[in-house]
């Protein structure tokens, strides 16, 4: 395989293209299906008792897509081939308050995240709930979307995956005297997977 500016191309066939979101052309190539993202940095911190602002809490992670993802046909290539959004890495760092006007679920945030290529990513989380008592869990949403103008075109994924984590399985921590709980991923459970969703796209959509 060779990468030329974000391209791989793939000896396949003749392939066409469709601007029809969730179309059924051209064929998957064979990176399908979508392989876990990874998660390699969990840290959390927050008050045990509730109600409590953003400035006592703190959640960071780091996650990443380490894989191609193919973005559509490349109409000048060789015997044809795909178009792949680049792997992509995000950091993603979360400040939220619990009353009566956060429920979970509306926290929400975007992270800082790059690609090694002209592809665009986004990452976005949400805190869908942080238990601390009487069980030590976390559960959170990701997505992911990714964007690549080339041969004219305009390339567009997007992908959702959920993450629940519990102390004694993947992660470690709890609260202490003082009232204040921290989790950090459990050692030698690094990394997280996290298996992606298609949710929706354009071009090479399967």
């Amino acid at each position: 395989m060779k990468f030329h500016s974000s391209i791989l191309v793939l000896s396949s066939g003749l392939l066409s293209q469709s601007s029809l979101a969730l179309s059924k052309d051209p064929p998957l190539p064979p990176w399908y299906p979508l392989k876990p993202w990874e998660i390699t940095k969990l840290h959390a911190y927050n008050p045990r008792d509730a109600p409590y602002g953003t400035n006592a809490t703190s959640l960071e992670i780091t996650i990443a897509n380490p894989s191609l993802i193919p973005a559509g046909p490349a109409p000048h290539a060789s015997g044809g081939g795909y178009v792949a959004f680049a792997s992509s890495t995000a950091n993603c760092v979360v400040h939220w308050k619990e009353d009566d006007q956060t429920p979970y679920g509306y926290t929400k945030a975007t992270c800082d995240s790059k690609t090694n290529d002209a592809t665009q990513s986004e990452w976005n989380i949400t805190i869908q709930e942080i238990q601390d008592n009487p069980a030590h869990y976390i559960s959170l949403s990701f997505s992911l979307a990714y964007r690549l103008h080339v041969y004219g075109s305009d390339f567009y994924k997007s992908m959702t995956g959920s993450l629940f984590a519990q102390v004694g399985e993947n992660l470690e921590g709890g609260c202490n005297d003082e009232g204040f709980c921290e989790y950090n991923l459990k050692n030698g459970s690094e990394p997280l997977l996290i298996q992606p969703t298609l949710f929706e796209c354009k071009y090479a959509c399967g």
